[in-house]
């Protein structure tokens, strides 16, 4: 299903289709309009010439893979239920005190909305600490997740909360687990100080019987920053490390991320991920909206735990204010205690293994459902209401099929993990995370992630260093480091070299749309780069279904339709044939449709390049949610062996 002509449809700076652009109906998959033609003669060619992909470069299957894919063989199920809560043990720090300037006469601290109970209170008192764990007990937490940042001396005061919270959680029966807060250091340094770091938790509290088990190994949560910290490639040498040092263990990351269930043996969400931003200002008048997003929210986490076999964290909390800490205008609105209610009640129905809570006490950004003066034990009893319950409930049993890892590339007969052996791959995250950093390193190539500083260093950001460049470009970026738009002139200049960019932004629909060095205004640079990004819709616009169709000459077996999706953000920029030069060759990979007439545009593109200032390089864009309506661990593996085949052309001198 596309386009027979892509110049058919019109270009405006707020463009939603008025016209329909009649669609050429397709009896199998080559039946495609005629920019689609030359690419399959060229795929059939290079499939003759050149046999396989980059798979007769290596005989040995990458360590990266070797590892996922025993991991991948970790399967928990029948998991006891528990309800765990975020727990800070920072306060009373006399060298950084949360609580700022405290007023005990106005019950008012400096630094946090409401006033503990308890006043403020130290961490490192033991009465303090056996109280807490009190009334978590009876309210339905089974444990806390302790707030822990790493073995540097500033940083003793949160191990000896946790040394104390486990004492005395020891004689409670109460399950205390850790919360790695932040992962030091580069490459191989980062790598060592990482398995020091954990070795040290597991071997000095992980064989208490108060820290929490599941199929009788501790376990360790992963805070998303030291998620963002570690280069993907650098977790198998870590979690190898660790275990070497300190026996079996399970980990489980923040985030509701297929690679997470791929490396990891759980997904939690410290945070609500993509939360609308509409949300944080207007939940009162739309809260209808919030509990959908909330249900789509579960749902997606859910899917991903239960098709690998990993324990499912929902995720709840009370709100968020952190107006007077960080001096921000807006709240997440308790409104009341229906917010916390509406999260219990969606997590709920997503039959999760354990439910997080963020937060017991993080006062200084408003998420505590500690008690405080002003609005008692309310947020407690709320809990209970819902804990009781779930803790009641029967655990989750072992689906009855759980995904597997590819092992060949989609509709071909290349070995995966062997795609890309040999070829080196920059990567900028500018955005939330996605997944194609994972699947570039399964396919066998050598993530190096980039700083924006680095890449106006043409000694280090080039097209031979790089042959292909990653950027999970964000709505926001910046054109200059040193000099005005420097950085936009080395994305130019890696073009220029050869090189292969490849746009994948996750949350942005528009990447590089908003420039932070012209203080945050509206300054794209798609044009200048030739990406094709284009104006599409902010809602979906009713009527028939949307659907992505893929272009099955170029991205191999994969499904031919997927369903756009219906939560979350569905801002559509899609590209247009319009927005690069006329001389450059232009081929969708994915297209986007609502009925048979009603066309909107390229949700992937390919480009490339053959303007005097871009040529001879290349590029991908896709648009933010492409890869999840298809699947990413479908897509990623067909989108490089895409790539793979173009990288060969570069190869072959072609």
């Amino acid at each position: 299903m596309w386009v027979e002509n892509p110049n058919s449809y019109a270009k405006h700076k707020n463009w939603i289709p008025q016209k329909t652009t009649t669609m050429k109906s397709f009896k199998n998959e080559h039946s495609i309009g005629k920019p689609f033609k030359l690419i399959s003669h060229t795929v059939l060619i290079f499939a003759i010439i050149f046999g396989s992909s980059f798979s007769s470069f290596s005989q040995t299957t990458n360590a990266f893979s070797c590892f996922v894919q025993d991991q991948n063989e970790r399967h928990h199920y029948n998991t006891p239920h528990q309800v765990l809560a975020f727990y800070y043990g920072w306060y009373g720090n006399p060298q950084n005190e949360p609580w700022g300037k405290v007023d005990n006469v106005k019950h008012e601290t400096e630094r946090t909305a409401h006033f503990p109970v308890k006043g403020a209170y130290s961490t490192h008192d033991p009465a303090i600490i056996d109280w807490q764990i009190d009334q978590a007990k009876t309210h339905g937490i089974t444990g806390f997740i302790v707030s822990w940042w790493g073995l540097a001396p500033w940083d003793k005061w949160h191990d000896d909360s946790l040394a104390l919270l486990l004492q005395r959680a020891q004689k409670k029966d109460f399950k205390v687990s850790c919360f790695w807060e932040r992962a030091v250091g580069e490459g191989d340094d980062q790598i060592r100080q990482a398995v020091r770091d954990i070795s040290y938790v597991l071997n000095r509290y992980g064989k208490s019987d108060a820290f929490l088990k599941v199929d009788g190994e501790p376990v360790i949560f992963v805070y998303g920053r030291v998620l963002e910290q570690v280069p993907v490639e650098s977790w198998p040498a870590i979690i190898k490390g660790v275990r070497s040092q300190a026996g079996s263990f399970s980990i489980i990351a923040d985030g509701y991320d297929e690679r997470y269930a791929y490396l990891f043996d759980g997904i939690d969400s410290y945070t609500l991920d993509g939360f609308p931003s509409e949300f944080e200002r207007e939940l009162g008048t739309k809260f209808g909206e919030y509990r959908k997003w909330l249900a789509w929210y579960n749902q997606r986490g859910v899917k991903i735990a239960r098709a690998h076999g990993k324990i499912f964290c929902a995720m709840v909390g009370p709100g968020f204010d952190a107006r007077k800490a960080y001096k921000i205008d807006y709240q997440t609105d308790r409104l009341n205690g229906q917010t916390y209610r509406a999260m219990w009640e969606e997590a709920l129905k997503s039959n999760p293994d354990w439910v997080t809570i963020s937060t017991w006490n993080e006062w200084p950004e408003g998420t505590e459902i500690e008690p405080s003066l002003e609005l008692g034990g309310k947020y407690l009893q709320i809990t209970a209401d819902y804990a009781e319950p779930f803790l009641k409930g029967h655990p989750v049993t072992l689906p009855a099929s759980i995904d597997r890892l590819p092992m060949i590339a989609p509709g071909t007969t290349n070995e995966l993990d062997k795609l890309l052996t040999g070829q080196k791959f920059g990567v900028l995250i500018q955005d939330q995370m996605n997944d194609s950093e994972f699947w570039a390193a399964y396919c066998g190539a050598t993530p190096e992630r980039l700083t924006i500083t680095e890449l106006i260093d043409q000694h280090i950001f080039n097209a031979s260093n790089f042959p292909a460049f990653i950027y999970i470009a964000g709505e926001h970026y910046a054109s200059s480091v040193k000099v005005t738009d420097d950085v936009t002139q080395a994305l130019v200049r890696y073009l220029h070299q050869g090189g292969f960019l490849i746009c994948l932004p996750t949350t942005g629909p528009w990447p590089i749309y908003y420039d932070d060095s012209r203080n945050g205004i509206p300054f794209n640079i798609t044009d200048k780069l030739a990406l094709g990004v284009d104006s599409g819709f902010d809602k979906g616009p009713g009527g028939p279904e949307l659907k992505l169709f893929v272009n099955k000459s170029a991205l191999h077996g994969l499904p031919p339709i997927a369903t756009f999706p219906s939560g979350g953000d569905v801002r559509f920029r899609p590209a247009s044939r319009l927005r690069v030069p006329n001389a450059d060759y232009y081929l969708p990979l994915v297209q986007l449709w609502g009925d048979q007439t009603t066309f909107y545009g390229d949700a992937g593109v390919y480009v490339e390049h053959r303007s005097l200032l871009l040529r001879p390089g290349k590029s991908i864009y896709i648009w933010m949610r492409t890869a999840e309506a298809i699947g990413p661990d479908k897509f990623y593996p067909s989108l490089y062996e895409f790539i793979s085949t173009k990288l060969k052309m570069i190869h072959r001198g072609l």
